[in-house]
């Protein structure tokens, strides 16, 4: 409550004095107040807890004696009895400074306003709210304790909820122990003015006797709040949340797909469309290490075992200092801290893969973790003679996980991680014309190796990741007669550190760096057309130009960018702002700056470029239940290898850059019910495209002169985990644009999507039981209508006419999908078994428009048909 203002001190009664004069000659003199008193000590009046969100003016009179006390306080104008008796409490208490009647200290009464404000207190502390539930039916459990460090202990009620108000800031140790329930334990980070929602599924003793001790710690952690989050526009969700999403096999990462702000990607490339943005501008990070893709070929899984997932984060646009050199969206996957005791893990089969986990403890200090999985789906197409990759590829691919992490102390621990993941997808399309024969290989192979050390403090999180990798890709494509190929072989590093601290209760900082290297070798053959660049006017299937070349080249790259960023909370907790800047130069050489002639030797260049890019992101909170943000952020991103050829692309080409913004606001319609709505625009330039020229300068076949734009709003309601249900719908509507150069016509970006809408929602029943539904509609991609054909008598073959760029759609895209499964407790260990149907309507999705050999007339290569996949996990 904050210090009233003195509206108005006047005298309102009359004061009587005896006179020491006798003459009865003269008129009586009126007194004369010569000072007037003065607030001396002010005393807070209590907002009343029914009232504290209201405003409320109280009107006082005040006796004052002449020493300054008060003697007496009646109420002249109430503003409820509430209010009233809290204002007189403290008015009695006031001190004033004497008043002068005449010059010397008087008595005397006064008109005092008293006004109660209502007012947001700066947060100290955080909140912890959850549910505990049965791990195996993931039915809710009455009358658990559950103790916080520090805070006390409660038990869970009716629905398994539990709550702690006010929690101090810091790691503090949350216990659950019941009466079928072995002691529990898990460590929680909180944050002053932050909400920790999490919900602990716990392995039940069986009935007949004690809890076995090989359950003992056995928790698993569902949804956590980040720390502090620093991204004005993101979307999270947990693990355990996202393996039950229909749609993805179970597959946590998977997910990333039903966001809002995310497009649909063509079937069978597992591609991530975000905000307009291309594929490959988007990055993916595991624990702050790079990688070059999220989803293995045919999008069917990720690239990681779920079981390793803690959390997966999508960062739309406009993100934060710490991370760049990428134009489009981010997504961060947090992996899981390995605290279990004993020894467990997961073995899964399903249509499309097997996989198997196992993670252990070796005493109290080291955790181990394991995971491989391979896919089998090609091979039972093979077995049935089924060719369903004829134009949607079926992928031969495995990954494997290995972790150990040990803890130096109760808040310190060192972690090394390897991660893999290799793929091969080859298809080959028959035609009635040989000459029209389509045949393609592609490979993609990577590894990472990378350490962490973490340590969090009371007030201090420092964290530093050196890391190491290898990719190794090819592709080879024979169309028409022409081949085609491309080879890359790329050695990538870096170091990625960063200390974050609070250094007043209203102001944190963070200061980093992250570094990487690459070196990288490649070859190209074949087509200079190929592969397909956006902005090409083709269609599907049609043969490539004759003209061929060939070339090979080395990129070396170095970025070396230091970043500092603030959180700053102003207005008592209710803005918060978080400037942040990134120095990111770039430095490359490139082996050779012209095309070979003869034995002339190659002449390299070194290209250098230096972004300061500033980011803001800004909070404020005008209600508890609502929230309004907005960001900035200029990003820039090095061209990518592939087009630093001297013959088929540009050495020297700069490096593209762009800028973002996004304003919008979440409402907290219930405790678990939220409403939030986004609208960004992002533009970019200095793109790569082709040169327009028929003929163009040596070395100079692409240019940077393109320039992108995209804007629209995205809007998420989402249910959180509320009596076994939780869900989300989301819709973005958007516009993605590109141009050649600055004085050319905007058109429609190649993977333009104007609508597209997700629902997901997901229900649990009692003995294990679980249904899940979810339903995806989107505008059709953009293509560039064929008009007419001429027929080439040099090379015997029809070619196209085509009308104006991207200038067409594929028809509307919808697909239903639902999930239904039964989990099963076999002693000690859980059984589950599920069967998921992907487009359960058997809709004929068209993703792909293609003709006769003389364009004559046009059909549609529809999508994957009904689709189902019955799938058995058992975790111990």
């Amino acid at each position: 409550m904050t210090r009233a203002a003195l509206a108005r001190i006047a005298a309102i009664a009359s004061l009587s004095f005896a006179s020491s004069a006798r003459a009865q000659e003269r008129p009586p003199r009126a007194p004369t107040l010569t000072r007037a008193p003065t607030l001396q000590r002010f005393v807070e009046a209590t907002h009343p807890d029914a009232e504290r969100a209201r405003a409320a003016t109280v009107v006082l009179q005040l006796r004052v004696n002449e020493r300054g006390a008060v003697d007496d306080a009646s109420v002249l104008e109430s503003a409820g009895a509430a209010f009233d008796q809290a204002a007189l409490s403290a008015a009695r208490q006031f001190v004033f400074s004497p008043a002068e009647v005449d010059g010397r200290p008087s008595a005397i009464r006064l008109v005092y306003r008293y006004q109660f404000t209502v007012r947001v207190e700066a947060p100290t502390t955080a909140e912890l709210v959850g549910v505990v539930r049965s791990r195996s039916s993931r039915a809710p459990l009455v009358g658990v304790r559950v103790a916080l460090e520090g805070a006390g202990d409660t038990v869970t009620d009716r629905d398994g909820r539990f709550r702690f108000a006010a929690v101090a800031p810091g790691s503090r140790v949350v216990s659950i122990s019941g009466e079928r329930v072995t002691l529990q334990r898990v460590t929680e980070r909180f944050e002053a003015g932050q909400r920790v929602d999490a919900t602990y599924d716990v392995a039940l003793a069986p009935v007949a006797g004690p809890a076995r001790d090989d359950e003992s710690d056995d928790i698993e952690l569902v949804v956590t709040a980040p720390p502090i989050r620093r991204q004005a526009v993101t979307t999270d969700v947990s693990a355990e949340q996202a393996r039950r999403v229909p749609g993805t096999q179970g597959d946590v990462l998977r997910v990333v797909e039903s966001l809002p702000g995310v497009a649909r990607a063509t079937a069978g490339s597992g591609a991530l469309v975000v905000w307009g943005a291309a594929p490959e501008d988007t990055r993916v990070l595991v624990d702050g290490v790079p990688v070059p893709r999220l989803y293995h070929d045919g999008g069917f899984r990720s690239v990681l075992s779920g079981d390793l997932v803690a959390n997966v984060e999508l960062v739309a646009g406009a993100f934060g200092a710490a991370y760049g050199r990428g134009l489009g969206g981010l997504v961060r996957v947090e992996t899981r801290s390995l605290e279990e005791r004993g020894v467990h893990g997961a073995l899964s089969l399903d249509v499309y893969d097997a996989g198997a986990s196992a993670r252990a403890s070796i005493g109290d200090r080291v955790r181990v973790f394991a995971a491989v999985r391979r896919a089998h789906l090609w091979q039972l197409l093979q077995a049935a003679q089924l060719d369903a990759g004829a134009f949607i590829a079926v992928p031969r691919y495995a990954d494997a996980q290995a972790r150990v992490s040990v803890a130096l102390s109760g808040r310190a621990r060192v972690e090394l991680t390897v991660l893999a993941s290799t793929d091969l997808t080859q298809r080959s399309v028959r035609s009635v014309d040989p000459s029209r024969d389509l045949q393609e290989r592609r490979t993609l192979d990577f590894a990472r190796v990378y350490g962490r050390y973490l340590l969090r403090g009371q007030d201090v999180e420092v964290s530093v990741t050196p890391w190491f990798g290898v990719d190794l890709s090819a592709q080879r494509a024979r169309t028409a007669g022409v081949d085609t190929g491309v080879d890359s072989v790329a050695l990538r590093g870096g170091l990625r550190a960063s200390v974050r601290a609070r250094v007043r209760p209203w102001l944190a900082l963070e200061a980093g760096l992250d570094a990487e290297v690459s070196s990288v070798q490649l070859s190209r053959e074949g087509s200079v057309s190929l592969p397909a660049r956006e902005g090409d006017v083709r269609v599907f299937g049609q043969p490539p130009p004759d003209l061929s070349n060939a070339d090979r080249w080395s990129v070396l790259s170095l970025g070396v960018a230091p970043y500092a960023e603030a959180v700053v909370s102003l207005l008592r907790g209710a803005l918060e702002v978080t400037p942040g800047v990134r120095l990111d130069p770039y430095a490359r050489s490139v082996s050779r700056t012209l095309p070979p002639e003869g034995i002339t030797p190659s002449i390299g260049a070194f290209r250098q470029d230096f972004r300061c890019e500033p980011r803001l992101a800004v909070r404020y909170r005008p209600h508890p239940r609502v929230t309004l943000r907005a960001a900035f952020g200029a990003i820039g991103q090095p061209p990518a290898p592939e087009d630093l050829s001297a013959v088929f692309s540009t050495p020297a080409l700069a490096s593209p850059r762009a800028t973002q913004w996004a304003v919008g606001g979440a409402v907290a319609i219930t405790e678990t019910l939220s409403l939030e709505a986004t609208g960004f625009f992002t533009e970019s330039s200095q793109l790569a495209v082709r040169s327009a020229l028929a003929a163009p300068l040596r070395a100079q076949a692409l240019v940077a002169d393109g320039e992108g734009r995209a804007y629209g709003v995205q809007v998420l309601l989402r249910q959180a985990l509320f009596r076994n249900f939780f869900g989300w719908l989301s819709y973005s509507l958007s516009r993605s644009e590109r141009r050649a150069h600055s004085q050319a016509e905007w058109r429609p970006f190649d993977y333009d999507q104007t609508h597209a809408l997700s629902l997901v929602a997901s229900y649990t029943l009692p003995l294990g039981f679980e249904l899940g539904a979810r339903a995806r509609i989107s505008s059709g991609f953009v293509r560039t209508p064929v008009t007419g054909a001429y027929y080439d008598a040099r090379r015997d073959r029809y070619e196209p006419l085509f009308g104006v760029q991207n200038s067409d759609r594929l028809p509307l895209f919808a697909q239903l999908d639902l999930r239904a499964s039964k989990r099963f407790r076999v002693g000690v260990s859980e059984l589950e078994l599920s069967l998921e149907v992907q487009n359960v309507t058997n809709q004929q999705n068209a993703e792909e428009f293609v003709f006769d050999e003389a364009f004559a007339r046009r059909a549609v290569i529809v999508g994957l048909p009904i689709l189902p996949s019955i799938g058995v996990r058992w975790t111990f």
